[in-house]
């Protein structure tokens, strides 16, 4: 079970490090790039949300103790869906896009 533990921590760390790279320079991953207006908004989503998935693991481990079931669910859940709506906000919110014109006009 550890190793299942071990894999979440890794890819919550891997979320972290893409947010802040985000956050900070502005770069975001080729696969998201075309939908993203704003790139440091995503940034923060990908932190908060990687920190959701990364902070549960450091309980399992014992790293972090004495908090209760209540406080470390709703804390991951509030984390979670902080992140994820400033990764939708990031995609939503921005200038408008002005059209192309037609080739053939």
């Amino acid at each position: 079970m550890v190793w299942v533990v071990g894999a979440g921590m890794l890819l919550g760390m891997l979320s972290v490090v893409l947010g802040v790279v985000t956050f900070r320079t502005g770069w975001v991953p080729p696969w998201s790039r075309r939908h993203v207006m704003r790139p440091r908004l995503m940034g923060a989503g990908a932190v908060l949300t990687g920190l959701a998935v990364f902070l549960p693991g450091l309980v399992h481990l014992g790293v972090l103790r004495g908090l209760s079931w209540e406080a470390r669910f709703f804390g991951q859940l509030a984390l979670m869906l902080s992140g994820l709506v400033c990764i939708g906000l990031s995609r939503l919110l921005g200038p408008p896009r002005e059209r192309a014109p037609h080739p053939a006009a």
